[in-house]
């Protein structure tokens, strides 16, 4: 599955400040738009897989916090969102290949951190699509010999 990264949200939020960011989670499912985003936390990742290959990498996760009741609202400007940003960015060092995740729950779904699949423009909105991972084998997946799989 192809994820976005920083890099491809900063690109977007520079794009169109005036539209409005939503988040798809589910079909037809998406978050409040009273929600409040209320961190950004930097993973720096190391990993070593089943056949003894190392591997690293950095995520920039966006934590959402969606209110227990839906208010009649229009979601927060792109703009709004670049303010925010500009007081992370001030702080700490994000580098423009980290993988983008979101991190949400609400009532009905467990929180969890989903990749950003998508970012659509719309008339109003810039439509970001969550989508959950999967458990790989990166060995299996290498085209290398298996070192265990």
């Amino acid at each position: 599955m192809k994820t976005l990264t920083w890099n491809d949200f900063k690109t977007n939020l520079d794009l169109f400040p005036e539209l409005h960011l939503k988040f798809e989670y589910g079909k037809n499912q998406t978050i409040f738009p009273n929600y409040h985003i209320t961190e950004f936390k930097l993973a720096n990742i190391q990993s070593v897989d089943c056949g003894g290959k190392t591997d690293s990498w950095s995520e920039i996760i966006l934590q959402v916090l969606e209110p227990k009741v839906e208010k009649d609202t229009e979601s927060m400007t792109l703009s709004k969102v670049n303010s925010i940003l500009k007081k992370v960015t001030s702080s700490i060092d994000i580098p423009k290949d980290a993988t983008l995740r979101i991190e949400f729950g609400n009532e009905d779904t467990a929180m969890r951190q989903y990749f950003v699949s998508e970012m659509k423009p719309t008339e109003n909105s810039l439509l970001i699509q969550l989508k959950d991972g999967k458990t790989e084998c990166k060995t299996k997946n290498a085209d290398e010999p298996a070192g265990c799989c």
